[in-house]
């Protein structure tokens, strides 16, 4: 029996010897399984469908991703600054307040020159002075519109995201960034890791520092530019997190949970029982007695399993 079972093992190896030193073999190679031989043992695996998810944990921002810079529109020494991050204002409240003394020459002369054009068209009715009224009273909202634009106000309700530092006093030059400011109900978590991982709609779950989880959709993705993830609460979903959590806005931190592989009846076998062999992917197969080998495709490993796109069949029996 010995000799049997040793001159059948020298026929196998010969036969893969051969195989492996001349031209590929397309058909299956069928190695009997020799009982009684202790050297060879096999696991076995049904190829069976799976449902397949990955969930990941990922750390992000809470920010207000759609703030509005607000700056000033002339040079000029700040007079006041009214406001610290987190403030919450109602629109046309005054953040910052910048010396506009110099207008206020040509406001008094441009009123004074509108309130004469208006007796004078009271008075003649003629077209000529309606025409000269209407003219001054332009001017004079542009005055007036400027030395307002040397106040900075809210321009809707809405929250402060960022200040700057300034001292009574100092000089600012036109076009520098006195705040920023975003509507209350536009906060979203930011993601900058793992972004590949996201697409638009995805249902996401997040943590604020307790062990409540909260829910949302993954509202925009890295296109356009914009370098990062944003996800949006689900509806209500802000506000308990406000009430259970406390400021998540300034804590500025979440953890993210998401379900970054999800697949359904995936036909899977063990990944152990996958085998690379010269640029081919193969397994084998147990079927009366013997074992053959495969060709297969395979897809993603997930948990130890994976999955098979084609060269298997439901409920084939693999060994490894």
């Amino acid at each position: 029996m010995r000799r049997k079972t040793t001159a059948l093992l020298m026929a196998a190896l010969l036969l893969i010897s051969g195989c492996s030193r001349g031209k590929p073999v397309e058909a299956e190679i069928n190695i009997p399984i020799l009982e009684g031989d202790s050297s060879r043992s096999y696991k076995t695996a049904q190829a069976e469908l799976h449902d397949l998810s990955v969930e990941s944990t990922i750390a992000g921002t809470v920010e207000y991703s759609f703030a509005d810079t607000l700056c000033t529109a002339y040079d000029a020494n700040i007079m006041s600054y009214n406001v610290k991050k987190g403030d919450v204002l109602k629109q046309g409240d005054i953040i910052a307040e910048f010396d506009s003394s110099a207008l206020d020459y040509d406001l008094r002369n441009q009123q004074i020159n509108t309130d004469s054009a208006y007796n004078s068209y009271l008075s003649s009715g003629s077209m000529a002075a309606k025409l000269e009224y209407d003219q001054q009273a332009e001017m004079l909202a542009l005055v007036q519109y400027k030395k307002d634009c040397y106040s900075v106000t809210a321009p809707y309700d809405c929250v402060v995201t960022a200040v700057q530092y300034f001292d009574t006093g100092d000089t600012v030059e036109a076009g520098t960034p006195v705040v920023s400011v975003a509507k209350a109900e536009e906060v979203y978590i930011a993601v900058d890791q793992n972004k590949e991982k996201f697409a638009f709609g995805m249902p996401v779950k997040m943590k604020f520092g307790t062990n409540e989880f909260y829910t949302g959709k993954v509202a925009m993705t890295p296109t356009g530019g914009r370098e990062k993830v944003l996800i949006a609460f689900d509806e209500g979903e802000l506000e308990r997190a406000l009430n259970e959590a406390g400021n998540i806005v300034s804590a500025g931190w979440a953890t993210v949970f998401a379900k970054t592989f999800n697949k359904h009846d995936a036909l899977c076998i063990p990944a152990d029982a996958v085998m690379q062999y010269s640029g081919s992917t193969y397994c084998y197969i147990s079927e009366n007695g013997e074992r053959a080998r495969v060709r297969i495709e395979t897809g993603d490993t997930v948990n130890g399993l994976t999955i098979v796109l084609s060269g298997l069949s439901e409920g084939d029996t693999v060994s490894y």
